[in-house]
């Protein structure tokens, strides 16, 4: 256990999953915000945890860290230690959730035991042992309620009202509802755990060997001090610091260490630390060719360097290596030096990528078919790879899939021997009914609206210039999430019609946000000219609102199909089929 300490006093060490959830007592206190955690967080956890159970079951997996402020609570006159949580809440509460849906899929009833004591302390008024929640949230939402219904019940992960519960405007609630959801169906995935006893294996690990490293003290003000420290990236010595360090002594040229020394400091100069980790990063990537699953360092020491043969070596070859693949980057990401012949279609759809993807896991492949293959065939490449990462988004799949299939992706440019090669493969395929439903239901509020939308743009530019996007836009309607009773838009669509349109793509566009949104609700002539008129001037999908006279449901319709034909076109699919008579009079 924690030594008891003096007021002031530091304490720190490191502390696995299964004693966290049985020698500590957490309060979240109520200026934390809510719980945010969504699918991708949760399945890439699990599917860490898993991949390191499974690979190195001996060792350990560092979950991230924990700000302590450490208290003393007392409850039906008994008192105990408790720990505010300044730090680590979303990965605690998904832990938490996690336990609750391991309770309640095994048989195990050990598991099952150990899984509720982890959970909840029972009370046993004979022992004046008090009934005892593990983490207390004195945040809103009425989340504890959530809490004694949904988490301590037996079977309450399974629990069929969880579905309405994730919908709702209640944030903590929805996303912990569809935390759940999310983690039965990571544990019911045969491709993850494909036996009983690989789902045991996982479990185990979890909670044996999955840590936190824990700051506490008693001090309010050194916890906030210790919480500014730790999520502080000014620090000392940078991954890239150290990476030239390592390469730099492996240089026996006095000459060349002097060249390299200078090149990597001047790189680091213009890209910032911070950017440039990031950029090192994906030469790892491009090399590696799967998931990180340790930090930087790690990773060029044991899966670069460390590799049989080496991927790469330490020294000279290295800083080759980075040198290719940063002029790669500058001129085929950054257009600085790159050939004017791909034109700006080519220069519009990078910043679109760059502006609506959710990562930039799609850059590695770029990089290493120009290093390779140069401007070649380069517009195509880049059409392919975002039709595929992108629908792969948009479809659902978690970060750990889409990562995997752009890395099937670099597996193919270097096997090629010629940029055909590489176009012609498979491995750009991609679920395209998934993708037409998804794309024809309710968009607005999903993470791929506005990407959807820019793509849009792109689509509609004449690319005879550069696509100005502006720095701030927004997603917007043009028949209101709510018009008034008594406006024309009431009149020219009735409730079930709003319903059933009010958030599809025909009834989006993107706006810069320049203008009071107090003006959206008023009628479709007054807004266009007074909402509209002035934040579409470099959107050309927007600009064509302007020209409509009206916005009944007729022109909805028409609009919204135009749109979608057009995205189908551009993913290669005639997804969308709708009389081309509707089309071409919109199109006119």
């Amino acid at each position: 256990m924690m030594s008891s300490s003096k007021k002031g006093q530091i304490e720190s060490d490191k502390i696995v999953v299964g004693d966290v959830f049985s020698r500590f007592w957490f309060r979240i206190p109520d200026y934390q915000r809510a719980y945010v955690w969504g699918k991708d967080e949760i399945s890439e956890l699990i599917d860490d945890v898993n991949y390191a159970s499974e690979h190195a079951p001996e060792g350990q997996y560092f979950l991230g860290s924990m700000v302590l402020r450490k208290a003393t609570s007392t409850t039906d006159g008994v008192s105990f230690e408790e720990y505010e949580l300044l730090d680590g809440q979303q990965r605690l509460t998904t832990l938490m959730l996690m336990l609750a849906c391991i309770r309640d899929r095994v048989k195990d009833a050990k598991l099952k035991g150990a899984c509720r004591e982890m959970l909840y302390q029972e009370e046993n008024k004979w022992k004046k042992i008090p009934g005892r929640n593990r983490i207390i949230y004195d945040i809103r939402d009425n989340v504890q309620s959530f809490i004694e219904c949904y988490i301590k019940a037996d079977d309450g992960s399974l629990s069929a009202n969880l579905r309405g519960i994730s919908t709702s405007k209640n944030l903590s609630l929805a996303n912990m509802a569809a935390g759940m959801q999310t983690i039965h169906a990571s544990f019911d995935d045969a491709e993850r755990f494909p036996t009983e006893g690989d789902f045991d294996r996982f479990v185990g690990y979890l909670l044996n060997n999955a840590l936190f490293i824990y700051v506490s003290t008693e001090d309010l003000d050194d916890a906030f001090r210790l919480f500014t420290i730790m999520n502080d990236r000014g620090i000392p010595l940078s991954n890239s610091d150290i990476l030239k360090a390592q390469n730099l002594g492996a240089v026996t040229s006095e000459k060349e260490r002097s060249k390299w020394a200078e090149y990597w400091e001047e790189v680091e100069g213009e890209m910032g630390r911070d950017e440039f980790d990031r950029f090192l990063s994906l030469v790892r990537t491009i090399y590696v060719k799967d998931k990180a699953r340790e930090g930087l360092l790690k990773e060029f020491d044991e899966r670069i360097y460390g590799s049989k043969p080496p991927l790469l070596t330490l020294g000279s070859e290295t800083f080759e290596a980075v040198k290719a693949y940063k002029d790669a980057y500058d001129e085929a990401i950054q257009f600085d030096g790159l050939s004017a012949s791909l034109g700006n279609a080519y220069r519009n759809r990078i910043n679109v990528m760059r502006r609506g993807l959710p990562s930039t896991d799609w850059i590695p492949p770029v990089l290493a078919w120009y290093r390779k293959f140069k401007t070649e065939n380069l517009l195509e490449l880049i059409e392919r790879i975002d039709n595929k990462f992108s629908a792969d988004w948009i479809i659902q799949l978690t970060p750990t899939q889409r990562i995997s299939n752009m890395n099937d992706v670099l597996k193919v440019i270097e096997a090629a021997k010629t940029p055909d090669d590489v176009l012609a493969c498979k491995v750009f395929n991609f679920d395209d009914m998934q993708l037409t439903l998804l794309l024809d239901s309710a968009i607005y509020g999903r993470r791929f609206a506005k990407y959807v939308l820019l793509r849009l743009e792109y689509l509609l530019a004449s690319h005879a210039a550069p696509l100005n996007l502006p720095d701030d836009i927004s997603v917007e309607h043009i028949l209101p999430q709510t018009p008034n009773k008594a406006s024309q838009w009431a009149q020219d669509f009735t409730e079930d019609q709003q319903d059933t349109w009010r958030h599809r793509l025909g009834n989006l566009m993107l706006l810069s946000r320049r203008k009071n949104t107090s003006l959206g609700n008023l009628d479709f002539a007054a807004k266009r000219a007074r909402y509209f008129q002035d934040r579409v001037e470099s959107l050309p999908n927007s600009q064509r609102l302007l020209a409509m006279p009206s916005f009944v449901l007729s022109d909805l319709e028409v609009r919204h199909h135009d749109l979608l034909n057009r995205l189908a076109d551009s993913y290669g699919a005639e997804l969308f089929i709708k009389p081309a008579s509707d089309v071409q009079a919109f199109s006119a």
